[in-house]
């Protein structure tokens, strides 16, 4: 599958399940023309582990009426590339040194997985949210009022 950038509107920034409850919603009730992507903290692999952030996007998903997909932030620990495998990743997000960067993406290739570009357009960031649902759902309407026009 390969590298590819993140498509606008851009990616929403998880840190817990209520994060991934609130995005998943908010996607599903929305319906945008354009999918944000969800993915997981920078930094979460190495404090919280592959495993645990699986179980929580597993979790939230689990509560939602529309398959989302989750990218996994690797940052630059190969390691949590191929513990993501293990446990089911697909969407893996690994920003290591260029020469190693490409083993590793064919690693993911070969799995059926992507290696996905993170940072590459609008971010919302959920770590200092008090109402992830309300913050999500203003910042996918904004997105989407600036679809076609330069924000």
């Amino acid at each position: 599958m390969g590298n590819r950038a993140i498509p606008s509107p851009g990616e929403i920034v998880c840190h817990s399940v209520d994060h991934f409850r609130a995005a998943f919603s908010v996607i599903t009730e929305l319906t945008p023309d354009r999918l944000p992507v969800v993915r997981t903290a920078p930094g979460a692999t190495d404090y919280a582990g592959v495993q645990f952030l699986w179980d929580m996007a597993v979790l939230a998903r689990s509560e939602s009426n529309q398959y989302i997909e989750v990218v996994l932030d690797c940052g630059d620990n190969p390691a949590t590339v191929f513990g993501a495998l293990r446990t089911g990743w697909t969407r893996i997000a690994y920003n290591g040194p260029e020469p190693l960067r490409k083993k590793i993406s064919s690693l993911v290739a070969r799995q059926g997985g992507s290696m996905i570009t993170l940072n590459e357009g609008p971010v919302l960031d959920l770590f200092h949210s008090n109402h992830p649902k309300t913050d999500c759902a203003s910042w996918i309407r904004d997105m989407q009022a600036c679809l076609g026009e330069s924000c």
